[in-house]
This record gives structure tokens, sequence and C-alpha cells, in this order.
């Protein structure tokens, strides 16, 4: 019986134990010399939080994070700052008031120092030709301007290739998965590209709202890629005459998503033109959806264009419905579409649009 107590008491001490291990949390110890007494303010994502400083300490508590986040920490009259990346667990900064110092305890920071140091020397090309890219365009030397961005062109190149270096040897860092997150949302890779950096990634690891952002947004990417059918529409035309993808069933059919008032929309135009007066009795169709608030632009650009074909729109401009399901964040988007309904090709040059309708029809 004594035996039977022992054993039951010991299994009641396990779960009492398991039940109160804290859980890892986010906390912040600061000294920052010469800060004096003031307020510090403590910005990650959209939360931001406040503590005083007494004599350049301070001591924050900041619950459990998600994942890791970015996070911005100043004083109150801006003269004093850093940035570094929080995780669950406890955070040490110590520098002067000019930002000379450490931060330390945070693996995800050690690794993007890291990751900065890996990447320095590359980031220096693009910046050394991107300074003489600017320069040349300022000075009008057209050539020398188009020759330089085909050289930034391969540096970026390049650049995914050290960055892939990187990420193979931490495929789980939140540090490698930000990169890959930043150049699809902002710098809108092809989906192609973005998955060879995104194959050098173990995406078990990841799982806080980033991460859940990105998959949502990767997936209707994915949608609208090459060999995948377009998604169904009804937009009305100038005339208030509802426009569907079925009618353009049976049509080998380019379609841009765009706006009238973007350069890129309209240097599309002369070799759209030139393919629709060669191919429209052949079979080739063309149908522009505009994100536009009303139809003066559409009227305009019909106008001195002498465009023939339809440009239709709902006119709620980014609100329209299809920026959310088909995750348009940019535009112009292009797109070449078979008779079935189905894409061939998308993010073409005007170049490359002709050669492939040329060969769909010759």
């Amino acid at each position: 019986m004594k035996k039977k107590l022992l054993i039951a008491c010991g299994a009641a001490c396990l779960l009492t134990s398991c039940a109160t291990t804290p859980e890892k949390q986010f906390t912040l110890t600061g000294d920052v010399e010469g800060l004096g007494n003031t307020r510090i303010y403590i910005e990650h994502g959209r939360t931001a939080d406040s503590v005083e400083t007494i004599n350049g300490h301070f001591e924050y508590w900041g619950g459990t994070l998600d994942e890791p986040n970015y996070i911005k920490v100043r004083s109150a009259d801006n003269q004093w700052g850093c940035m570094f990346w929080a995780e669950n667990s406890p955070i040490r900064i110590s520098c002067d008031q000019n930002g000379k110092g450490e931060v330390t305890g945070s693996q995800t920071e050690d690794e993007y120092q890291t990751y900065r140091a890996h990447m320095a020397s590359v980031w220096m090309e693009q910046q050394a030709v991107l300074k003489k890219s600017t320069e040349a365009d300022i000075n009008g030397k057209t050539e020398e301007a188009e020759r330089l961005e085909q050289e930034l062109e391969q540096l970026k190149w390049k650049a995914d290739t050290v960055f892939m270096a990187f990420a193979r040897k931490y495929p789980r860092s939140h540090v490698s998965f930000n990169h890959v997150y930043n150049k699809r949302i902002m710098d809108k890779y092809r989906f192609d590209r973005l998955n060879g950096l995104l194959a050098c990634l173990d995406t078990t690891a990841f799982r806080g709202s980033y991460w859940k952002n990105f998959k949502e947004v990767y997936a209707k990417d994915q949608r609208m890629q090459p060999d995948q059918p377009f998604p169904s529409f009804s937009f009305p035309d100038i005339f208030d005459t509802p426009v569907s993808l079925d009618d353009y069933k049976g049509k080998y059919l380019i379609l841009t998503i765009g706006s009238c008032g973007l350069a890129d929309y309209r240097s599309y135009l002369p070799t759209k033109k030139e393919l629709y007066g060669k191919y429209r009795e052949k079979g080739l169709e063309i149908v522009d959806i505009l994100l536009e608030k009303n139809k003066d632009y559409m009227l305009k650009t019909i106008a001195n264009n002498g465009i023939e074909w339809n440009l239709i729109s709902d006119y709620k401009y980014w609100s329209s419905p299809i920026v959310r399901d088909w995750a348009i964040d940019h535009i112009c988007q292009h797109f070449l579409i078979d008779r079935q309904g189905t894409i061939i090709a998308r993010d073409f040059s005007p170049e490359e649009l002709q050669s492939q309708v040329n060969q769909l029809f010759e």
C-alpha cells in the first residue's frame, strides 16, 4: 500500500512539474552607456511597447514570440537606437549611445551577422554598379546605362548563388527564410527563380505568421504558373458588357493584368498591336484586366493607341477581389494562354512574347 502511494505521489509530482515548466520567452536587458533616465521603445512587427531606463539600464519582458522577429529598440528622443533579431531567449544589449557594442543571447542575430558577412562582397559589387548606372542615367549615357543594367542583373544571379551557399549551411534559420520572403514579397521574384532559393531551406522549421503569409502567397502563385488553368473571371468592358475567360475558349490569348497609367503597360502595346493585326484572323485574342478607378484612363488609352481588343475592369482598383484571390501585389503581369485556357508562359518581355506567338502560328 505504501509502495502504491509513493508511485502515485511521484506521478502527481511529475505531472505538476510538466504543467509548470516555463515556456521560453523573449526578455531583453540593456545597458546603454550615457543614456541616463529616459523611456525606451521596443517595436517588432505591428507591436510596440516601452520601458523606463535608469542610468541607461532597462529590463523588458516580451512574452512568447511565435517566430524570431527583427526588432527596433530606440530612445524616446531617437538619439539612440539599434536593430537586431529577437527570439524566445534572454537577450542583452551592451553599448554606448553611438551604438557601438554588442547584442548577445540571440542565435538568430548571430546567424544574421554571419549572413551579412557572407553576402557583403556581392552587395558591395551591386552598390558600385548601381551607382555607375544611376550616374549614366543622369548624364544621358543610354548605352552605358543599358550595359550596366545587364551587369546588375548578372550580379543579382550571383547574389542568389552566394545566398544559396549560406542557406544550405543554415537551412532552418529564420534569416535564410527572411531572405527568401523578401525576394518574393519585395523583389517580386519569378516563381521558378524563387523555387531555387526555397529548395535550400528546411521548411519544416518555420511556423509563424510570416511563414503562413508566405505559404498563402506561394500557393496562389503556384496556381498562376505555366501548365495551370488560368482562373475564371468576368469583368465589364467599356460598354459595360461582361467579358469572361470562356469568351476566349478556342483562341490563343494574351492577357495582361495592369493599369493604363503604367509605363510597363504602355511599353507592351506596340508589340501586342503588331501581333493582333498579324494573327487575329488566325485565332489570337488579347484582353487587358485593368486595376482602375473609372473608365477615363481606359477610354484615353484606347483612343490614343488605337486599341481594338477588350480592356476590362471592375473599377475597384486595388480593392478588386483578384488582388487577393490571385495574389496580385505588383503590376503589370503578362500571360500567354492556350486554346483550352491553360497558361503557356508568363512574365515575358515584349521580344519574348513576339517570339512565342510567332512560333504558335508559324
